[in-house]
């Protein structure tokens, strides 16, 4: 059994630190421990896990919401939720920074991707939250924290392949997340608030200067130029006619899910729909839209579909070999609390969740880890948060997170006040990660209520 584990493992490493992309990394572990270790007649499940997999109405979940994500951001709708949200607060203290987070928040509900919603706010919000006087560092970090509600608040990609892979409700998966990244929300909030009014030159009222760490690109700002600080937006009722209608389409997809009349296919159907009809409306689908919503559904269809189908071999070629089970026993006989498995599985995912995207450390990871976490008596619904939320951290922590890589490449900001500015923030995902380890009801209490 050890050579088994050293060479799936080597195999598998040795395959990422290569370049060769998660997905085709585990369909070659997949394929060299079936002709070393199994009869060569078990390749045929690759075919077998394709046509289960491209049948399911499981299946039919990411694309549409992906759908959906892509006609709200090709048409503009980001930009109109934050306009409607930075007018309605710009007189607050740390207004800016509060309708930021606000702005993720309510992005994410309607994207599923971290880096999707860190890279659209980083376009409309940081320039303008530094030409307000905000210090680059306090602007970049609270959009790289705001982007991390991509994955927490549903729709979520990484929990839908997460329930996909241990056959968990998907509906209850996506619920699950809505306390959690509120509270995520509220705890941002809270910090912007309170470090504003702690530090006012954090947002240009004391003795600091607009983006004093290093200026913003003129195509960020609006217009080329800093917006005047009382300035009111005179498209605000236009606005509202747009970010309304999609906040209300949120309502919908997800109410339809928690009250239980629709499955979650048709609250993702719900929502791909009411997008197209939202910029449809508004004027803004036009051919180019329409063809690269499209083509960007199909292209991440397609990717999680083939990383989804080369994982679930995998995992059935651990199963097949005992690994799962002799993990499980191992650590069930071994006496270590199960708290302390839980946080060596905790620097792993931080870890992993500093090189590669969601989807690919669930898929990576769960397979090995979720049989040996069931035995020990944990949820499958609060394992898929804390493993989610331990991602999110690693998203924004130095020196690879990939959400800060994406705005330093948005906003030609240096990577050291971007991690200056997000270390804060870090502490504050770190500390929602506790609080759910000791409130585990905070996960759990909507899945249980659900019709």
């Amino acid at each position: 059994m050890t050579v088994i584990i050293v060479v799936l493992v080597s195999v598998l490493i040795l395959s990422l630190f290569m370049g060769v992309p998660v997905g085709i990394s585990m369909g070659l572990t997949a394929l060299v421990c079936i002709f070393v270790f199994m009869d060569p007649s078990h390749i045929s499940r690759f075919a077998t896990v394709a046509f289960v997999q491209g049948t399911s109405m499981n299946q039919m979940v990411p694309p549409l919401f992906i759908l959906m994500a892509a006609f709200l951001a090709r048409g503009g709708i980001a930009t109109d939720i934050y306009d409607l949200l930075s007018s309605a607060l710009r007189r607050i203290k740390g207004g800016l920074g509060v309708a930021t987070v606000l702005a993720c928040t309510v992005f994410a509900a309607l994207c599923g991707s971290s880096v999707a919603t860190a890279a659209s706010m980083a376009r409309i919000s940081v320039g303008q939250m530094v030409a307000r006087g905000y210090k680059q560092s306090f602007a970049s970090g609270i959009v790289a924290a705001g982007g991390t509600l991509g994955i927490m608040i549903p729709p979520s990609l990484p929990f839908i392949l997460y329930c996909i892979l241990t056959e968990t409700s998907v509906a209850k998966m996506l619920i699950a997340g809505i306390l959690p990244g509120l509270m995520l929300s509220g705890l941002f909030i809270l910090v912007i608030l309170i470090r504003s009014a702690l530090d006012p030159s954090l947002i240009g009222e004391g003795d600091a200067k607009a983006g004093e760490d290093e200026e913003i690109p003129k195509e960020l700002l609006e217009d080329g130029r800093p917006p005047e600080a009382d300035d009111v937006k005179p498209s605000l009722k236009k606005v509202a006619a747009t970010g309304i209608p999609a906040i209300l389409l949120i309502f919908a997809v997800v109410g339809s899910m928690y009250s239980g009349i629709a499955t979650p296919t048709e609250s993702a159907g719900v929502g791909a729909i009411g997008a197209f009809v939202i910029i449809t409306i508004r004027g803004r689908l036009n051919g180019k839209v329409f063809g690269e919503s499209v083509a960007e559904a199909a292209r991440t269809t397609c990717m999680l579909l083939l990383m989804m189908i080369m994982g679930l071999t995998l995992s059935y070629v651990i199963s097949f070999l005992g690994i799962s089970t002799r993990l499980s026993s191992f650590v069930i006989e071994s006496g270590m609390s199960p708290w302390i498995v839980i946080v060596m599985l905790i620097v792993l995912w931080l870890i992993l969740g500093c090189l590669m995207d969601p989807g690919s450390m669930v898929i990576l990871t769960i397979p090995f880890v979720f049989p040996a976490l069931m035995d020990m008596g944990f949820d499958p619904i609060w394992v898929g948060i804390i493993s989610t939320l331990t991602v999110e951290i690693g998203m924004i922590t130095p020196p690879v997170g990939l959400n800060l890589f994406v705005i330093k490449g948005i906003c030609g900001i240096r990577m050291a006040p971007l991690i200056k500015g997000s270390v804060p923030f870090i502490c504050v995902l770190l500390a929602a990660l506790v609080i759910l380890c000791i409130f585990p009801q905070i996960a759990l209490f909507l899945p249980s209520r659900m019709g």
